[in-house]
């Protein structure tokens, strides 16, 4: 009897076990199920953990909402579902809820949806005044990635609490800024993705490129072959049900384009619709950036409707004919009223009218143009004419133009480009940056060059809303600063359409006018050494080939103070300076000069407090006076990488070789080049230099001029002395290229 009361306890036992497991199972299962639903979409109740996002449009961030959210969810996490006691709560928190009307429920049940949404409308009434929140039909097009997805609008960011989204949902949401910050609801209406560029379509399905993703799209009862073109795509509850391919289409090339407009030949100014979207469909399909549009050279397909550019297809790569420069006025891109004169007859275009206008009668592009008109002023003269600047009476103020002038009237003022080939520009490049009595072979490596810079500039599009590729400055190259010289002129014909290239893309051929004796790579610049720039190295150019001995400080000083060093350049009289110094004298400009700098670009220029800590330029003026400046690291060619400024109270480190030439300009007492002879200069040569301490400031020994990257003029003179082909001398200052025609 015993042992039988026993086995039916035991058996009672395990059966309380199983029950218990099995209860644990069906609980945890509900758990799970409670934790993935609260995390996802639901019409039925808000998430707890979608609040902060919603309401951080107001009085906190996100991270400050989170924080108030916890504790109105009884210091727990952000786990939960919103029931009525914590959105009253909420309200409380806001000093509304006095204003706030919704139907009242047991604290512990949840709200719905709808009932939030109604509530929070009602908040959004009351606290966004400025009216930041709004609300958008979208579809989502990707899973989120990296708290971003993407939707017929581009791409927004997502709170790590509504990563859920199912690729092709279409719901009505919440919008802050560029942020996605709640959801409203599902949405079944209709939705147009406009301006897609769809590559092909095949059996009931379109391939898309977006925002650069291919995207596969299934489309109900599509039968049409599509091919490289833009489309709008509609949508409905999850499902692309329409496509309509854009049928009308102009060709021309790009004359000009800003944020809202592009100007092509033929066809005048066009606004864009929505985004501008640029596509090529030569080689890679693939959708490209702004900075690919040639001002001038490059012939494209313009899909349009209802007058406004849809997208932009480029069936082919810009064939470099043109150079467009804007002339400036000093610094300025404006002038006030510009005159001009030609050498020989020419024609003077206005919007679609014409004028004759003979040799040396005075134009003045201001007196053709109606007041609100948006045409421009086109000048072309005759073949082999040329244009010049002139006063009123026609006395020409500049030296002559090749090629066309266009004069484009802005509400500053008249913007002025030359358009002329490339190599009639290189005709007013080359004598302007190096001196036409150089040796042919240098004269012709500088032609490579300046061709090879060029065809890199006119790929930016920088003055793009000026209708111009390039400027006539040393922001880019000087251009038509010295007359045409006949040696210069057959150094550009020599070498016709021959650039430097690696890796198979044109190189960007930084050039200087006079080495220390070694070239340098782009940390010069505070730059990376980065594949794309491995053709330009740091090399020697002592003429024995030899190394020079940067191994220390006291080293680099022994070789920067020898004048007596043979170089390539050695001829120069920037070879060897010295400059005198008394930063304590100017210390307002200098700290004027840091500040300026660090507005440029802050991560060049870092401030320091006396105990180490970081400061900002702000802090400088409370540094007390300079007690020292030393070398904390130069490059491989010798250039100074890092150069300490000390205070009494701090220290500023400078990085990027114009910034040390700049800021240690602002104290230049006077400046000596290599015979003795005084120089007036703001800025000095170079910043291949030793600074040693005097007793009133310092003296700074140093050699070049220029930033000391690609190739030293006045090196390549050198070599060209030496016998040295152009072919010889562009191998020895850019490594790896090879030398190629692109006609």
């Amino acid at each position: 009897m015993k042992k039988r009361r026993i086995e039916s306890k035991r058996q009672y036992i395990m059966l309380s076990g199983i029950i218990v497991f099995i209860l644990l199972i069906i609980v945890g299962i509900g758990v799970s199920r409670t934790k993935s639903v609260e995390q996802g979409y639901s019409e039925n109740y808000v998430a707890i953990g979608e609040l902060p996002s919603q309401m951080s449009f107001t009085y906190y961030d996100q991270q400050g909402w989170k924080d108030v959210i916890k504790e109105i969810n009884n210091g727990k996490n952000l786990k939960g579902k919103l029931t009525y006691g914590k959105m009253e709560d909420l309200l409380k928190k806001l000093s509304i809820d006095k204003y706030v009307t919704y139907e009242k429920k047991s604290k512990l049940k949840t709200v719905s949806r709808k009932e939030w949404n109604r509530v929070y409308e009602q908040i959004l009434d009351l606290l966004d005044v400025n009216q930041t929140v709004t609300t958008e039909n979208v579809i989502f097009l990707t899973q989120a990635k990296k708290q971003q997805i993407l939707t017929q609008e581009g791409y927004y960011q997502l709170p790590k609490a509504m990563n859920y989204f199912e690729p092709y949902a279409t719901y009505q949401v919440y919008l802050k800024d560029n942020e996605i910050i709640g959801v409203k609801e599902r949405t079944s209406k209709e939705i147009t993705w406009k301006n897609v560029f769809v590559h092909s379509t095949e059996k009931g399905k379109a391939q898309v490129l977006y925002e650069k993703q291919q995207i596969s799209v299934e489309i109900d009862g599509l039968e049409e072959s599509i091919t490289d073109t833009i489309c709008d795509i509609v949508w409905k509850q999850g499902k692309a049900v329409a496509i309509y391919k854009k049928e009308d289409m102009i060709q021309g090339k790009v004359l000009s384009f800003n944020e809202n407009q592009i100007e092509i030949s033929g066809y005048g100014t066009l606004e864009y619709e929505g985004k501008l979207k640029i596509y090529k469909t030569y080689g890679t399909v693939e959708q490209l950036d702004e900075s690919k549009l040639v001002i001038g050279n490059l012939q494209a397909d313009f899909v349009v409707a209802e007058k406004k550019v849809c997208g932009i297809i480029l069936k082919q790569p810009a064939e470099i004919e043109n150079v467009r420069v804007l002339l400036l006025n000093d610094s300025s891109p404006y002038r006030e009223n510009p005159v001009f004169v030609s050498d020989a007859d020419c024609t003077v275009f206005i919007g679609e009218s014409q004028v004759a206008v003979p040799a040396g009668q005075v134009i003045i592009p201001a007196a053709m143009l109606a007041p609100d008109s948006s045409d421009f002023v086109k000048i072309v003269p005759s073949e082999n004419g040329k244009l010049y600047f002139a006063n009123d009476a026609g006395e020409k103020t500049s030296l002559g133009y090749r090629g066309s002038m266009e004069i484009r009237k802005y509400s500053e003022g008249f913007g002025v480009v030359n358009e002329v080939s490339l190599e009639k520009y290189l005709y007013g490049v080359v004598p302007s940056e190096m001196p036409a009595s150089y040796e042919v072979e240098a004269l012709r490596a500088q032609a490579v060059c300046a061709r090879s810079y060029a065809c890199i500039q006119l790929m930016k599009g920088n003055y793009a809303a000026f209708a111009a590729n390039i400027d006539d400055s040393t922001n880019y190259q000087v251009y038509n600063q010295k007359e045409e010289d006949e040696k210069t002129n057959l150094a550009v014909d020599d070498t016709v359409g021959e650039v430097i290239k690696y890796n198979g893309e044109i190189a960007e051929a930084y050039y200087f006018s006079t080495s220390c004796g070694h070239t340098d790579n782009m940390s010069a610049w505070n730059l990376p050494e980065e594949e794309k720039d491995g053709y330009l190295k740091a090399v020697t150019l002592l003429n024995d080939e030899s190394e020079p001995d940067f191994s220390s400080e006291e080293a680099f000083s022994a070789f920067i103070q020898n004048k007596d060093i043979v170089a390539y350049d050695s001829e120069s009289q920037y070879f060897r300076w010295r400059a005198e110094l008394n930063p304590v004298e100017n210390i307002t400009g200098v700290n004027q000069a840091i500040s300026e700098r660090a507005q440029t670009n802050p991560t060049n220029i870092q401030v320091y407090k006396a105990d180490g800590s970081q400061a900002t330029v702000n802090d400088i003026s409370g540094f007390g006076n300079i007690i020292g400046m030393n070398v904390l690291e130069r490059s491989t060619g010798g250039c100074v990488k890092k150069l300490q400024i000390s205070y009494e109270q701090g220290n500023v480190q400078i990085m990027n070789e114009y910034n040390i030439r700049y800021i240690l300009g602002t104290s230049l007492k006077k400046l000596t080049n290599k015979d003795g002879k005084e120089v007036t200069m703001t800025l000095l040569p170079s910043a291949y230099i030793t600074i040693i301490p005097v007793e009133n400031g310092y003296v700074v020994y140093g050699g070049g001029y220029g930033h000391g990257i690609g190739m030293s003029q006045n090196g390549a003179n050198g070599m060209a002395k030496a016998g040295m082909s152009y072919m010889d001398i562009l191998m020895k200052f850019y490594q790896g290229i090879t030398i190629e025609n692109i006609y």
